[in-house]
């Protein structure tokens, strides 16, 4: 643990005695020692400097920091000594490194005294008298109290930077579509009927899809992809096979709606590329179930709602990875050439081409982050003639390299 990043945690946890009088503890997934504050009750401070009761902590404590990694949500359990606590995961630059964990409560309608007078048998007999005696520092609480107090620390990780807000919504929204599938899965193996056509169930995803359905598609995502988990036998390989229809199938209707034969074709390369990378069945329900919203939202850009500028930026969203120019933007918003320009100058203050530029840099940089694409393909999905064309100009923009840029990315401590 760096000093820099001990400092933060420190402060942190600080900052959680300080507003909301609760003690708080910080344990590293490494084998370094706790951090904590100075709220703590005398049962948990006690636990913290007793070598045994420590131990049961640190790995109640940092189980629970990988489940609220997994989750994208504060986690609550009991700890070792049968105490109610909350757990926020830390992970900055979106890697798990530890969590954040407040105890020492307990339901008002429990016997604390004898559930923790059984769990104190674990520990040497001549230890247990001294923590005996500090039960009364113990504090009840609500379920709706603790809920609260975990959702204060996630804020507070939010709003310190220690951790990406947008990150944890995207690993709890997966999360709970796994948990989805799985209801959906376990319906389907007790249903009396047969199970239907895949192909069948492939074109009224897209039938919905080219319907603009957005409630009825997510809805169904969960209940395909249990039936897809099904067919494949649970079988990684198979699955991917089965996406790949999907995949390819909607590639045709967006060419037959009228979308540009080069921005289908990306779009699918992207999203097939996701797909290859996938090294869990979770992983890869994931990525079609991203990709099934982004193709959503793209059809949301794609409606000539709102503004002028609103709507080419919206269009910019949408076409960024083909040939994208200024002429084709101004037919699909319903402007002249001139206007256009004039517009996004006068309400942005930038040019199409500035917009259109930033935009790619964007998913640039994102792709270099989040996948192990090559730097030449991620070039073509962006929208760029070739890798020449796209290390010059995202050196320009980012004053890097692409390669350099993942580089230090995936280096730095």
């Amino acid at each position: 643990m760096n000093e820099d990043f001990s400092k933060r945690i420190g402060s942190l946890l600080n900052e959680i005695g300080s507003v909301s009088r609760q003690g708080a503890v910080y344990h590293d997934l490494s084998e370094q020692g706790p951090l904590r504050n100075g709220a703590l009750c005398d049962f948990c401070r006690q636990c913290l400097e007793h070598p045994s009761a420590r131990s049961f902590c640190r790995h109640t404590c940092c189980n629970a920091a990988l489940n609220a990694l997994s989750s994208g949500e504060p986690f609550y359990s009991e700890c070792w000594a049968g105490l109610l606590f909350v757990t926020v995961a830390v992970a900055p630059r979106n890697i798990g490194r530890g969590g954040i964990s407040l105890g020492g409560f307990y339901s008002p309608e429990s016997d604390i005294r004898e559930t923790v007078g059984e769990r104190l048998n674990m520990l040497p007999r001549r230890d247990v008298p001294a923590l005996r005696k500090t039960l009364d520092s113990l504090k009840p609480i609500t379920p709706s109290a603790l809920r609260g107090l975990g959702q204060y620390v996630m804020d507070a990780t939010f709003s310190s930077g220690l951790n990406s807000s947008a990150f944890f919504a995207r690993q709890n929204a997966r999360y709970l579509q796994q948990r989805e599938i799985a209801e959906e899965a376990e319906v389907l193996r007790n249903a009396a009927q047969p199970p239907s056509d895949l192909m069948v169930d492939t074109c009224r995803m897209v039938l919905h899809l080219n319907r603009q359905d957005r409630e009825r598609t997510r809805q169904l995502v969960s209940i395909f992809l249990a039936k897809l988990l099904m067919a494949s036998n649970w079988d990684l390989t198979k699955l991917k096979a089965h996406l790949r229809i999907l995949l390819a199938v909607i590639t045709s209707q967006d060419v037959l709606r009228g979308m540009p034969w080069e921005t289908a074709v990306n779009r699918e390369l992207r999203s097939m590329h996701r797909l290859e990378k996938a090294d869990t069945i979770e992983a890869a329900c994931c990525e079609v179930a991203d990709m099934i919203q982004q193709h959503l939202v793209a059809e949301e850009y794609s409606e000539k709602e709102g503004s002028l500028p609103d709507r080419a930026l919206n269009w910019i969203q949408c076409h960024y990875s083909g040939k994208a120019i200024l002429a084709s933007a101004a037919r699909a918003t319903g402007a002249s050439v001139s206007s256009l320009a004039h517009t996004l100058r006068r309400e942005t203050g930038k040019t199409f081409h500035q917009l259109l530029h930033e935009k790619r840099i964007a998913e640039a940089r994102r792709l270099l982050s989040t996948t192990t694409m090559k730097v030449s393909d991620i070039a073509l999905c962006c929208g760029f003639t070739d890798q020449s064309h796209f290390t010059r100009t995202f050196k320009d923009a980012v004053n890097l390299t692409p390669g350099k840029f993942r580089y230090l990315l995936n280096h730095e401590h």
